[in-house]
């Protein structure tokens, strides 16, 4: 198992891992709390967020109002959102697969002590990828950075090159193991936005990029509801991350690598950046 990011300039903006279950009606006040304190040290700020919902009935659509907790960190670059229905760990801050891994395992392990879920019903990882090259300024010129594999379509036509283009693969069909991987080039902007309930830890250039989405996911293939075990739930974290990673460094150069990822962000970008 890879312990990532293996790279000091990393390319990674958002990383988020999930997992859902039946819903539970808790209203005791004293859970949370309990909750709260054995992740206090980790996550010390708390809020509540008021989420939104359609839900289908006998005299047709409505909508419903639940409220979810954000507990962060100080500097908001990582939180975890608890809801009645599941448990999120999400950062712009990744620092690493194993210590990412581990510190929702152990929010996992708090839920359980305190209020233990009636099964599983998804687990989920999610990876946001913004690669920026300072020499790159049109969709051509990411020949050599990124793979062949995914730039060969943005030459099908001969005669003018694509003003949009993006790249969709499924691994695996529902239920069970599905990886989602979407790759684009854009001219300019952010997939990660700088507003929201998460910090980023530093503003990128606002120029173009190549973004890579991973969205891996499992439902238990019978369809069944499992018992809520945290190692279960640990275990399949582990086997949607391996083809998540191995993705990302199918779609990259080594050139990449060398002269972008491995190098420090400031002596790739110098006051660019600013």
């Amino acid at each position: 198992m890879a312990v990532t990011p293996p790279y000091e300039n990393d390319a990674l903006r958002y990383a988020a891992v999930e997992v859902r279950f039946p819903i539970a009606d808790d209203g005791d006040p004293q859970h949370l709390a309990r909750i709260r304190d054995a992740v206090r040290e980790d996550l010390p700020v708390a809020q509540e967020e008021q989420q939104i919902g359609l839900a289908l009935g006998m005299t047709g659509p409505s909508t419903q109002q639940t409220v979810r907790q954000r507990l962060s960190t100080r500097d908001r670059l990582t939180s975890a959102v608890l809801g009645r229905d599941g448990l999120a760990l999400e950062t712009t801050s990744y620092p690493g697969w194993t210590e990412f891994r581990d510190n929702f395992m152990r929010l996992l392990q708090a839920l359980a002590e305190v209020r233990q879920p009636d099964g599983i019903l998804r687990v989920g990882l999610r990876y946001i990828d913004e690669i920026r090259v300072p020499s790159v300024e049109a969709f051509a010129d990411w020949d050599g950075w990124v793979s062949d594999r995914l730039l060969a379509p943005l030459g099908l036509d001969d005669e003018a090159g694509p003003s949009a283009a993006t790249i969709a693969l499924q691994y695996g069909t529902p239920p069970g193991f599905v990886t989602t991987f979407r790759a684009a080039p854009f001219s300019s902007g952010r997939t990660v936005q700088e507003e929201g309930p998460l910090r980023v830890p530093f503003s990128t250039p606002d120029g173009p990029y190549f973004m890579l989405d991973t969205d891996a996911s499992w439902v238990d293939p019978d369809r069944q509801v499992p018992e809520f075990d945290v190692g279960a739930i640990v275990d399949i974290l582990d086997q949607l991350h391996d083809p998540a990673h191995r993705l990302f460094e199918a779609s990259i150069t080594e050139q990449l690598r060398n002269d972008v990822l491995r190098r420090p962000r400031e002596e790739v970008w110098g006051e660019r950046d600013d």
